[in-house]
């Protein structure tokens, strides 16, 4: 009898683990293999159920097109309820978006990642929430005999003409005051507040226990001030708690914060948070076709050796990189635009995952899927567009929830396709370029997993053996291991650079011809003694030394 029981208490454990809101098994983190992070629009990526939303079960179909791709971390752009598509306005931190599925999806989805290498980070916005949240409206609504009267920046003084403050009249008539830096529909935090601070503390243990691997915070820099560029020193010590007490709960989480400056010198003041580094970015996309002393201007070098750079060259913020590098080289008059937008998107790409640091993709970059912001409406959304996945613009898991946004959009296939820059066979989609060995998308992927396959190129230390506007020469070393880059992002001067013997050459890359389209293939060249090696405009050279 007792056998029975404990048979029954087995099975009933079993049911409920699996049939519960929450499961309580994980796999365990995986180890770093590329550390490049792939940064998804949940509602954009890839749609498992049809309804034309991209969803956390979408992510996890497509498990195996991103260990593929090269990605061994993924970052989820908000995936809390919102008020707003996007889901930078929180209503609950501790939810699932209802559009994107529950906590057992989110699971599945961790698991499914996980299973194939992938570590996973969730984006947090913890600067300021939404005016819907129920904490929020309570404290509008009972003022100050609300018990949450003080996690938010409340007044009932006049506020009148001051930058960033809002109002709403409540049941009984009280006009209260609030501060939003972003919006009206974003109330701040009140970080002088003991409850919110150890509120955000359970928020970060609530998702530790379901699997995440790490954070990457929103608007980090504005914690603190009451604009744009204050309390800069304020926020700073704050960050530094939070990273203290994130390493404390996991070692080796990853976590990141959004500091939108490229002030180098703000930048490092966060340490030990790793920060986005804006100023490399800015310094490539000032500077289309190169510069001298381009790493040495936008690299931050960290004095603490476990500080990460996170460098990036596009997000959900900005015009997509390749469009600007399109407009720059339509009105120069080049006969092939796209192709030449192609070639140095794809060179500053190799910079980037050749440099100390995680570089992050933007979703859509790998295929050079356009967009551009606008000052009206639509806004922000061409930037944030569902990630092409098919010649003709549609199939299954193709998402699709643009076009209801588009119906009055008089621009290109937009309300039919919902994509208001990338139109059906037009060369950029996953399919198209797949079967393309010329294509972005494989040139891209192949050097995605070099990163992955030399340890030197993805943990190992660096030096800047060259750098003028014709040639960037990197040394990466771990081990007994070096790995020697070559890049001549320039697209007219040639550059000439003696490599030692006892190297080999494993990629050669030309990228400056469109009658040939990409030229690039892996190769194992050994050198048996010093070669002087002639580095054309848009090549690639890469070596290694074990």
């Amino acid at each position: 009898m007792k056998k029975l029981i404990i048979y029954v208490l087995i099975i009933i454990f079993f049911v409920l683990t699996l049939t519960s809101c929450i499961p309580i098994f994980y796999f365990n983190t995986p180890v770093e293999s590329s550390n490049i992070m792939y940064q998804i629009f949940v509602r954009s990526f890839y749609d498992s159920n049809g309804d034309g939303v991209g969803d956390l079960r979408g992510i996890a179909e497509k498990a195996r097109y991103l260990k593929d791709l090269g990605i061994d971390i993924v970052w989820l752009m908000p995936i809390n309820e919102a008020k707003s598509y996007h889901g930078y306005d929180p209503i609950d931190l501790y939810s699932i978006e209802q559009d994107y599925g529950n906590f057992n999806d989110f699971v599945f989805m961790v698991n499914k990642l996980h299973e194939n290498g992938i570590r996973v980070v969730i984006d947090l916005v913890i600067n300021h929430t939404s005016d819907q949240n129920p904490l929020f409206l309570d404290a509008i609504e009972n003022t100050t005999n609300s018990k949450y009267w003080n996690w938010f920046i409340l007044s009932l003084e006049d506020h009148s003409g001051q930058n960033h403050w809002h109002w709403k009249i409540n049941s009984k008539g009280q006009k209260v005051w609030y501060f939003g830096l972003f919006d009206s529909s974003m109330p701040d935090f009140n970080y002088d507040c003991l409850e919110v601070r150890e509120e955000i503390k359970k928020v970060i243990d609530f998702w530790f226990d379901r699997g995440v691997d790490g954070f990457r915070f929103d608007a980090l820099k504005n914690i603190y001030g009451y604009d744009w560029d204050d309390g800069i020193a304020e926020s700073s010590e704050y960050a530094r708690e939070l990273a203290n007490y994130i390493y404390s709960k996991k070692s080796n989480a990853i976590i990141v914060a959004e500091v939108y400056t490229g002030d180098k010198n703000v930048l490092k003041s966060f340490s030990p948070m790793p920060v986005l580094n804006f100023s490399m970015m800015y310094t490539i996309r000032g500077n289309l076709e190169g510069k001298d002393w381009l790493i040495s201007d936008g690299y931050i070098w960290y004095d603490d050796p476990f500080m990460r750079n996170y460098l990036f060259l596009d997000n959900h913020d900005l015009n997509r990189f390749i469009s600007d590098l399109e407009s720059f080289y339509e009105a120069n008059g080049a006969q092939n635009p796209r192709f030449y937008a192609e070639a140095q998107f794809a060179i500053w790409n190799t910079l980037m995952v050749s440099l100390k640091g995680i570089p992050v993709i933007y979703y859509g970059n790998e295929i050079g899927q356009r967009g551009f912001k606008w000052s009206i409406y639509p806004n922000d959304l061409p930037v944030r567009e569902p990630l092409q996945w098919y010649a003709a613009g549609e199939g299954h898991g193709q998402t699709f929830w643009t076009k209801s946004w588009y119906t009055d959009i008089e621009f290109g296939n937009a309300k039919n396709d919902g994509a208001m820059y990338d139109d059906p066979n037009d060369g950029v989609s996953v399919e198209e370029e797949f079967l393309d060995e010329h294509s972005l998308f494989n040139y891209l992927k192949t050097i995605f997993n070099l990163r992955k396959k030399y340890i030197s190129l993805s943990k190992g230390d660096m030096k800047i053996k060259y750098e003028s506007e014709n040639l960037i020469v990197i040394e990466r070393f771990a081990n007994n291991q070096k790995v020697l880059v070559l890049i001549n992002p320039d697209p007219f001067s040639v550059s000439y650079f003696e490599i030692p013997g006892g190297f080999r050459q494993i990629f050669y890359a030309d990228l400056n011809n469109p009658s040939q389209g990409f030229v690039f293939e892996e190769c194992d060249n050994n050198l048996s003694q010093n070669l002087d090696y002639t580095i054309n405009p848009r090549q690639v050279y890469i070596f290694v030394s074990e």
